[in-house]
């Protein structure tokens, strides 16, 4: 049997093809200039950030184009693929669990290091838990969105051609970078030295998620859960009780403790399973032996 040619597809030409041929690039490009343009001028004339700036950036600077570049990618069915990533909720309750507690639960037992402050504050002082069962009600709003981008666009499709750990360190460094604006205010020195201690330590959240997205079957909605847990540990007041500036650090050596820990037991593999895997859960498909 002689085997028919396929059907010859013209070839894109312009912007779109070029965002379909470097999609990451597109999207750090397109973030970092949109996400920057909305939040430095605000930040630098002293006004707070929270949550009317943050939030444009978040729809803007990174939903928008990772829908964009997606759809670049290609076309609705990609577009379609992602936004079922983003709603996967269908997978064993024990990954719901680490995503929900693993976090915070990891942060009270270090704050011990501290005294008992934290613990005897979150059990007599209601407030304590309320208002951090209230910095997860932002879920929806802002970090499902910026999960989107970070690990339904960017950290997927690096995998996908890094591997999931490189992937997990290089995505860190970018998404450190592009919350630059928060920082704006301190000193140089400050600054530096914040941007590339929460490079590295960062990067152990970014393997956390990375570890659960794959774990959970390429969902990004566990991703975003993973994410508003460490942001309502490290902003909230669950912490705050251990009475030292030191215990500003707990989070981020938590996230930093865990990472570490999941890349050894998984090897670097982060919970995938072959390369088939990685391809499958950053929305590109998996490629079919030829046939003999």
């Amino acid at each position: 049997m002689t085997a028919t040619s396929p059907p010859l597809v013209p070839a894109r030409r312009g912007l779109r093809a070029v965002v379909a041929r470097h999609p990451v690039p597109a999207m750090l490009i397109t973030m970092f200039a949109v996400s920057w343009a909305v939040l430095i001028p605000p930040a630098l004339a002293g006004i707070d950030l929270v949550p009317v700036f943050l939030l444009i950036a978040v729809l803007f600077g990174q939903l928008l184009p990772a829908v964009l570049v997606t759809a670049a990618v290609g076309g609705r069915p990609a577009v379609r693929e992602l936004f079922s990533r983003v709603f996967r909720w269908r997978f064993n309750i024990v990954w719901y669990l680490v995503a929900f507690l693993a976090i915070p639960a990891v942060a009270l037992l270090m704050s011990l290091l501290f005294g008992t402050g934290a613990f005897h504050q979150l059990v007599t002082d209601r407030s304590i838990m309320l208002g951090y069962l209230n910095a997860l009600a932002i879920l929806p709003l802002v970090n499902l969105w910026e999960e989107t981008a970070w690990t339904g666009v960017i950290q997927a499709r690096l995998g996908a051609s890094r591997g999931p750990l490189l992937a997990a360190v290089i995505t860190a460094v970018f998404f450190t970078l592009v919350h630059l604006p928060l920082r704006l205010g301190q000193s140089l020195g400050e600054l530096v030295l914040g941007l590339v201690v929460a490079a590295i330590l960062g990067t152990g959240l970014r393997i956390m998620i990375g570890w659960l997205y794959y774990a959970s079957g390429g969902s990004i909605l566990i991703a975003a859960i993973t994410h508003v847990t460490f942001n309502a540990t490290n902003n909230g007041s669950l912490l705050k009780p251990a009475g030292t500036s030191a215990a500003d650090w707990i989070p981020w050596l938590t996230v930093g403790l865990l990472g570490l820990l999941v890349a050894v037991l998984t090897r670097g593999r982060l919970g995938t399973h072959g390369a088939d895997d990685v391809r499958r859960n950053a929305g590109a498909p998996v490629v079919a032996p030829a046939p003999a």
